[in-house]
């Protein structure tokens, strides 16, 4: 990889300005958002804070991170981006939504899941492949937390747990082990073309909510049936690999906070 590649965070928010403001300390880093909110704190890091879409001004030599929330804003982008060259490497933050309600083992090479959502996650990825070819990598996030964010705090806000069957398994990551995996997938001379980005074990809804009900004084949660998956089991032995050896939070207990 070019040393000093500018990288180009199309969705710089909580993730994609984590990843930005660790990039500008060593190469340009732009960061496109959709409102001005956030560029004050992106300048103070560095980074270049522009509104829009940097699609007219990709560069072949950038770097390109698609972090805009939501697999329908992402999908909006690429139509924007499909008919551009492709930079040197793209990263496109997907979801492990891919995989639906998930049961078994757990890799990057698992279907797509049945459901409406899975399909649209698995087409956007299918449209990124077509754009970027060898130059793109996809990473399918499990659900961010850090501090003041993720299930612990929506629960805090709700007062209630979200419906679901207690034995689901929630597949989490802290946002700092997120930003390590993507900066790495960036910057990899030769990495895969797909990463499952979870840190195991991930706990059931019945044991996460049992705990964080606690945390917060609440009484305990009551669920429904049981579902008829059974045990689910993430195998992230090349995200282990290539992006993330020592995760920073390797205990979901990090998560009630």
């Amino acid at each position: 990889m070019t040393l000093g590649a500018r990288l180009v965070v199309w969705g710089a928010g909580e993730l994609g300005g984590r990843v930005a403001r660790s990039w500008a300390a060593d190469a340009p880093a732009w960061g496109f958002t959709r409102t001005p909110t956030r560029h004050a704190a992106l300048s103070a890091h560095g980074i270049e804070p522009r509104l829009g879409s940097p699609a007219a001004q990709l560069a072949a030599a950038d770097r390109l991170l698609l972090c805009l929330p939501g697999h329908a804003a992402q999908a909006d982008a690429l139509t924007e981006l499909s008919g551009l060259p492709a930079p040197s490497r793209a990263v496109l933050i997907s979801s492990t939504g891919f995989y639906g309600t998930p049961s078994g083992r757990i890799d990057e090479s698992a279907p797509a899941g049945s459901s409406a959502r899975a399909q649209a996650i698995a087409g956007l990825e299918q449209r990124f492949r077509q754009w970027t070819g060898a130059r793109g990598v996809i990473l399918r996030l499990g659900g961010l937390y850090r501090p003041g964010r993720g299930p612990f705090a929506a629960l805090a806000r709700r007062g209630e747990v979200p419906p679901g069957p207690p034995d689901r398994p929630l597949a989490l990551v802290s946002y700092r082990d997120a930003a390590q995996a993507v900066e790495s997938a960036l910057s990899l001379a030769r990495p895969a073309p797909v990463y499952l980005v979870v840190v195991p074990p991930c706990p059931t809804r019945q044991a996460f909510y049992a705990a964080a009900c606690a945390r917060l004084g609440m009484p305990p949660p009551r669920f429904g049936e049981p579902g008829s998956g059974g045990g689910v089991h993430y195998d992230v032995s090349r995200m282990r690999r290539d992006l993330l050896a020592a995760p920073r939070d390797p205990d979901w207990h990090a998560a009630l906070e």
